[in-house]
């Protein structure tokens, strides 16, 4: 037989009175569960019913047997399915169930000992089943109860496992059984190894989902670039290192010129693409330690490290090259951009928002002269 291990014993939280279990999919989960292991009890009570076929046991241990476990299923489908047992942590009560299932076998094994060998490969079945879905504590928990139930079963009885064997019938049945309690295994195996694929699955998609999360959390989600955020705290990083090893950084604020008529004249879409062809061919010029991104609207940022106000104006030409060759066709043929820029080299003790207001003022500079140049704060 099968116990609620066959399926991951599932939690809900329900605020108020629980819903019916056909609105519920957890609780059609449990009771579905309930439904197979029910089914189970049917096929050993019909193994049960060969036995007496042959002879072995009268008609008492099939109907005793199967109706207790089909009886014991029926109160817990009844349980889940009001949606009473909402209020347990396991709502389920799959651990409930799988104590059901060994008082079962324990009895039946006390009370029919002429095929107690089937009761005792059930409570292997259950154990293996069970041991999926518990912690290494109530593994080792249900091990010493089954161990010790089947001991004191057994030694009470007497003359140990019985295995019918008398006639060729008993042994066919036996046999059969014993293939039946391997299929079973192998179903459990099948399951575990299928539990086990879907969790790494999950796992690579948990953290393919973090490392989204994780960029959208410090990227601008148009460009891809750094997002003022993440620009501003590298800033802050940078300005400390800066003053334990008495290093430069400067800053560099640049702003796409006449981007207002892009918008007004192409559309927005044609805006967009102009900012990520701008942020992607920028990017592609900046050194590894340095760190660029959208500071906001058309503005992008450049903090560079151990680099002084005079070195800072190096790679901002190197970037108004690349920006020539760029290829702007997806915005409109014959387009081109260009972009000004104010930089700023921190000073002793100087507050990053003061920095950053130097750069700023030296941008308007840049406007002022004409655009597409840059001027020192």
């Amino acid at each position: 037989m099968t116990t609620p291990g066959m399926a991951p014993a599932l939690s809900a939280a329900v605020e108020g009175q629980a819903a019916p279990a056909r609105r519920d999919p957890k609780l059609r989960h449990h009771n579905r569960n309930t439904l197979l292991i029910a089914a189970s009890y049917a096929v050993d009570g019909v193994a049960l019913l060969m036995f007496h076929l042959a002879g072995t046991i009268g008609w008492v241990p099939v109907v005793a047997y199967t109706g207790a476990g089909l009886a014991g299923c029926a109160v817990i489908f009844a349980l889940t399915a009001s949606g009473w047992t909402q209020r347990f942590k396991d709502p389920g009560i799959a651990s409930t169930h799988t104590v059901v299932s060994h008082v079962v076998q324990f009895a039946a094994m006390a009370l029919f000992p002429q095929v107690n060998f089937m009761f005792v490969l059930i409570l292997f079945i259950v154990y293996t089943t069970q041991a999926l879905w518990m912690s290494v504590r109530g593994s080792v928990i249900a091990w010493v109860e089954v161990s010790v139930g089947t001991a004191v079963v057994l030694l009470l009885m007497g003359d140990g496992i019985h295995i019918p064997h008398a006639t060729l019938a008993e042994q066919l049945i036996s046999q059969a059984f014993f293939v039946l309690t391997l299929a079973r295994c192998m179903l459990i195996g099948s399951f575990n190894s299928n539990m086990t694929a879907l969790l790494k699955k999950r796992g690579q998609e948990l953290a393919s989902l973090t490392t989204r999360v994780d960029q959208l959390a410090h990227s601008d989600e148009l460009t891809g670039v750094y997002n003022r955020r993440s620009l501003l705290n590298a800033l802050r990083d940078e300005i400390l290192i800066s003053e334990r090893q008495k290093t430069p950084v400067s800053v560099a604020l640049m702003d796409l010129d006449r981007f207002k008529a892009v918008n007004d004249t192409l559309g927005h879409l044609a805006g967009d693409k102009t900012l990520r062809i701008f942020a992607d061919t920028l990017s592609r010029q900046t050194r590894k330690s340095d760190r660029f991104g959208r500071y906001g609207g058309e503005e992008f940022l450049l903090v560079m490290t151990g680099t002084d106000a005079s070195a800072a104006q190096v790679p901002m030409q190197r970037m108004r090259e690349a920006l020539k060759d760029a290829d702007w066709r997806e915005v409109q043929p014959g387009f081109s951009l260009t972009f000004s820029c104010g930089i700023a080299c921190r000073e002793p003790g100087e507050s990053v928002e003061s920095l950053l207001n130097r750069a700023d003022e030296a941008l308007y500079k840049a406007k002022d002269a004409g655009r597409n140049c840059t001027r020192l704060a």
